[in-house]
């Protein structure tokens, strides 16, 4: 199902799983491997663009291609995805395109491997661009929420549509002077994700030939202690003290 929410955030749908750029109690990546629909909708955006990208299968390529598009989709979150019950927040930019892509894409992946009974909400200015890509959204049996400052009569595309606020004219305004928005929650946007140097990949790669893990002096022996310390902070590896091994993490395995 897809909702279109104009002028303010409204009451959050009551579904069992929802995920929200909105402040709330658990918090999660986006860090998923797409379905051919999630593919679909993030070259379609692109092309749209004149920016054409690499095959895309994993939300983290989004932000790895070489387009200048790619550099907003730096600034996200890509840890692994919850799929757990709950209400989980996501950290990402409103700024367009992102949230309208990676969106579209969650919402195939929980109709892939969730069903029904989750909402996703997310915020966009750009939608009336891209109304085929929401109407595959409109047989899903989950909700896609867009909360929007935009009205267009392109608006049909939903399966429900609301006005949060009341709408302003030029008229209106300069004879009350003032006007009342709706309310929109605070975004959270984490730091753009560190460019991984080939070095610290031939690393990772290295510990998952060898089964997932090696030992630390074979690490730092052939691939320097540099290297090490940039796979411990970006989280590629983690350190086992009392083993002095690197064991590789499950963001390490999406970075191959």
């Amino acid at each position: 199902m897809l909702e279109i929410v104009i002028g303010g955030v409204v009451d959050p749908p009551p579904a069992k799983t929802r995920y929200t750029f909105c402040r709330a109690e658990g918090e999660t990546g986006l860090g998923f491997d797409l379905t051919p629909e999630g593919a679909v909708v993030a070259t379609a955006v692109f092309q749209r663009m004149n920016q054409p990208t690499p095959p895309l299968r994993h939300t983290q390529d989004l932000a790895a291609c070489s387009a200048p598009l790619c550099q907003l989709f730096k600034f996200v979150d890509y840890s692994d995805l919850q799929l757990g019950g709950g209400i989980w927040r996501f950290k990402a930019p409103t700024a367009d395109p992102v949230q309208l892509v990676l969106g579209l894409a969650l919402a195939f992946k929980l109709e892939h491997e969730v069903g029904g009974d989750w909402a996703v909400e997310v915020y966009s200015d750009v939608w009336p661009l891209y109304t085929d890509l929401l109407a595959m959204a409109r047989g899903l049996r989950g909700l896609l929420r867009i909360y929007t400052s935009v009205y267009d009569s392109r608006v049909l595309v939903a399966d429900r549509a609301l006005m949060a606020v009341s709408g302003v004219t030029l008229e209106s305004l300069s004879l009350k002077k003032e006007w009342a928005g709706g309310r929109l929650c605070a975004v959270e946007v984490p730091w753009s994700v560190e460019e991984v140097e080939e070095d610290v990949k031939e690393l990772v790669r290295t510990v998952l030939d060898a089964g997932g893990f090696v030992t630390l002096k074979y690490a730092v022996e052939n691939f320097g202690r540099e290297a090490v310390l940039k796979a411990q902070r970006l989280g590629y590896v983690e350190l086992d003290a009392f083993s002095s091994t690197l064991k590789l993490t499950q963001k390490g395995m999406s970075l191959l």
